[in-house]
């Protein structure tokens, strides 16, 4: 092998590890974050949670709720922090009082608002510790 050759082997090794390098890296060092959702011991059927900093500065994330459980994997987890938790779910769609013709109908928020719109509910993540979190919501 000539020394340009040898050189530009070098350069493209060094290209390809920084490309590697650069898609595995987690610079928030975001976590998993798991847990379960009861409402009056119940699992809620289907529902949404989500993860608001409770600080000025941070990350967001939500998902949704299955059977009383929900996951968030680490590429979209939650850095280190104290965070909101803003939980929903909808009934069964009621009628609503509209103009005549509308046909849509609008489903009851089955979570109290001290757990939602309102809520004071706050948890924190701390890195490396994925410990599921637990809220056995009443009404």
């Amino acid at each position: 092998m000539t020394m340009s050759g040898l050189k530009c082997f070098s350069y493209a090794a060094l290209l390809l590890s920084l490309l590697i390098g650069c898609g595995s890296e987690n610079k928030l060092s975001r976590q998993r974050v798991t847990g379960t959702v009861t409402l009056n011991k119940e699992p809620v059927a289907n529902g949404s949670i989500r993860f608001e900093p409770a600080g000025p500065q941070g990350v967001a994330s939500g998902t949704t709720i299955s059977q009383g459980k929900f996951d968030i994997p680490a590429e979209r987890g939650l850095p280190p922090g104290e965070y909101i938790v803003r939980i929903s779910a909808a009934g069964e769609g009621v009628a609503a009082e509209a103009a005549p013709g509308d046909s849509s109908k609008l489903a009851e928020e089955l979570i109290p608002a001290a757990y939602n719109s309102n809520s004071q509910l706050k948890i924190t993540v701390n890195a490396g510790a994925n410990q599921p979190h637990v809220f056995d919501l009443t009404k």
